[in-house]
């Protein structure tokens, strides 16, 4: 087992102690999502890939820092997002995810957008809120002893 598949297997664990029935598991345990929040994870070969919604990021321990994925992933579920919609006309075009870090900084998770829409109409923005899944202090503990395991692997 590689590193980055042992990371997910023990992300695997908390997840199933916190959210137990919540968490879905696809193709064979290398993909979770959490009930309909739009938040997974999943696990080849190759790398982790943490995502929310269509967004996500690729993780390969080769090249990348495993713990960035790590933060990543914890700061989906302990931290509020803010999901910019544009609209052209009543279609929604584009999404721009971020994470609320405090009241003045933001990361942006990314943007996902289509080719094919009515550019010829007037733009509206919508902007929506979404609450943390979690309190960073429950789970405290366990994310430590995950970077710490990540650590000690480099």
């Amino acid at each position: 087992m590689k590193k980055h598949q042992a990371i997910y297997s023990k992300i695997k664990g908390l997840l199933k102690n916190h959210f137990g029935s919540d968490l879905k598991e696809y193709e064979d345990g290398e993909h979770l999502t959490i009930g309909e929040t739009g938040i997974w994870i999943s696990c080849d070969d190759r790398e982790l890939t943490v995502g929310y919604g269509l967004v996500h990021q690729h993780f390969d321990p080769e090249y990348d820092d495993i713990q960035y994925a790590i933060d990543r992933f914890f700061n989906l579920l302990t931290k509020r997002k803010r999901i910019t919609k544009y609209y052209k006309g009543n279609f929604s075009y584009k999404n721009k995810t971020e994470l609320i870090l405090n009241d003045s900084e933001f990361e942006n998770l990314g943007t996902a957008m289509t080719w094919l829409f009515p550019y010829w109409k007037k733009t509206k923005k919508e902007v929506q809120y979404e609450e943390n899944l979690i309190d960073p202090l429950t789970i405290e503990k366990e994310v430590n002893e995950i970077k710490n395991y990540a650590q000690q692997r480099i």
